[in-house]
């Protein structure tokens, strides 16, 4: 029996169950196991409950909510809490803020709450940037900006893009000794597409990520800085305090689409979640 699959199928229910007071038992039937079993498979696979998971959801389920517009009432029944003050003190323990400071502070670095999206796996065709210096990648975000790509010429790189097409930036970590940290930036194409000469191939897999929106810039300059502001934000505070942990099987990025730009955490439940 593959236990993994089956936990994977029962947190893809209950993403897209988003705003319904789901419990334990709910998903032990969604899963087709006795709710005993199912409790002793989800902790041994993520090291966290299926109830303390369902709580921390609804609590990040609330906080986009609260970015929204909705009200701290209307929030808290309408993701599952049985009183607003019960809400208020899961809240405050979770985001150390109660839910009517966070919706006036939620324009601010320190107020993103992502969203938890699984997404398939997928390829990316990109040019490699060597870094120019030593540098710290959480405060490069961006790196793209400004540097030349005028190898590969304009009409190779559409014929790669479909329509809508995003681009995807992360950094290549050295491989030995004598390699130079790279940064990657290409949009995502088919497994088989036809690359053209200078540009590589970059495989994905399937993972569940948290994904922060970064807010605009109005110059290049505020895009970058922004962008470094948002991964400084998540590995310095936002992981502390999430109950979830990096899931080192994949890579994280950052994903270009027209005027929105994403950065993409794959996570996993932590012991502490």
């Amino acid at each position: 029996m593959d236990y993994r699959a089956d936990m994977e199928r029962c947190l893809a229910f209950a993403r897209a169950q988003s705003g319904e007071a789901l419990s334990a038992q709910t998903l032990a039937q969604h899963c087709g196991y006795s709710y005993f079993h199912f409790c002793h498979v989800f902790k041994s696979i993520y090291g966290v409950s299926a109830g303390a998971y369902l709580r921390q959801m609804r609590l990040f389920d609330a906080a986009q909510r609260l970015r929204d517009g909705c009200s701290v009432t209307e929030t808290a029944f309408a993701c599952g809490f049985e009183s607003v003050s019960g809400f208020a003190r899961a809240f405050r323990r979770r985001f150390g803020a109660a839910p009517s400071d966070f919706q006036k502070q939620q324009g601010g670095i320190l107020m993103i709450v992502p969203k938890l999206e699984t997404k398939d796996a997928f390829f990316a065709a990109g040019y490699v940037l060597p870094a120019e210096e030593e540098l710290d990648p959480q405060s490069s975000g961006a790196y793209w900006l400004g540097k030349d790509f005028s190898a590969v010429s304009a009409e190779d790189y559409a014929k790669l893009c479909a329509p809508g097409y995003a681009e995807i930036g992360t950094w290549l970590l050295p491989e030995d000794e004598s390699d130079k940290l790279c940064y990657f930036l290409g949009p995502e194409v088919a497994e088989d597409a036809a690359l053209p000469a200078r540009m590589r191939l970059l495989a994905f897999p399937a993972a569940t990520y948290a994904v922060f929106s970064v807010p605009k810039g109005e110059t290049p300059q505020q895009l970058h800085e922004n962008v470094s502001a948002v991964w400084r934000f998540i590995f310095k505070d936002w992981f502390a305090q999430s109950g979830y942990v990096f899931d080192g099987s994949t890579r994280d990025f950052e994903r270009y689409c027209g005027e929105e730009t994403d950065i993409y955490v794959p996570v996993k439940p932590g012991e502490s979640a």
